[in-house]
Formats: structure tokens, sequence, C-alpha cells
């Protein structure tokens, strides 16, 4: 999983802009962005209410990167700089696709 900065993550989304945004849930939102090697991505800025610490947040993105199935967006990285929590997910062009991002059903 590649590590981000934040401000990788927050010029791809051109500042978390509400324009990009295609979900909101529970946990955060989910931002579309255009990474600076010109892919397409889904960014899902956590909630800052968590009380998740870094060590925990890696062990968990270690553990959900190496799951893979043909009904599962596919982790590609993440940023744990500061206070931040983001996951960075392949974007599929689908209804769908924030939707189970944000865990609405």
């Amino acid at each position: 999983v590649k590590l981000y900065s934040y401000k990788e993550l927050r010029i791809a989304t051109e500042g978390f802009n509400p324009v990009n945004k295609i979900g909101e849930g529970g946990f955060g939102s989910v931002y579309k962005g255009q990474l600076k090697d010109g892919k397409i991505a889904a960014i899902k800025v956590l909630s800052a209410q968590s009380k998740q610490g870094v060590k925990e947040f890696l062990t968990e993105i270690g553990v959900i990167s190496e799951i893979e199935h043909d009904n599962l967006v596919k982790l590609c990285g993440c940023c744990v700089e500061g206070n931040h929590r983001i996951l960075v997910y392949n974007y599929l062009e689908s209804n769908s696709f924030s939707q189970s991002l944000i865990g609405i059903s």
C-alpha cells in the first residue's frame, strides 16, 4: 500500500472541493481525485472523531490491502500524516461505488 502525503491528496481533490465529493457517511467523506500519476482515485477522509491510533490504523490497512475479491474495491494507499486518516481506493465508475465506501446498503 502506497503512503500518500496529505498535501498530495489535497491537491488531487482540489482542496477537498465539495464539487469532487461523491459520498458521505458516518465514517467520513469520499472524494473523486486525480493523483499526480494521472490515476483517478476515490479518496475517503475518515472522521476526525475516530480515536484509532496510527499503529492500529496501519495494522488495519495491512489486513484490508491483502483482501482481493471481484465485489470489493481495491485499497491502493493511505495517509497517516498528523491527525489525518485517509484511505485511497481504485476508482470505479459506478453509482454503487461511493455507497459501498460509505456503508449505504
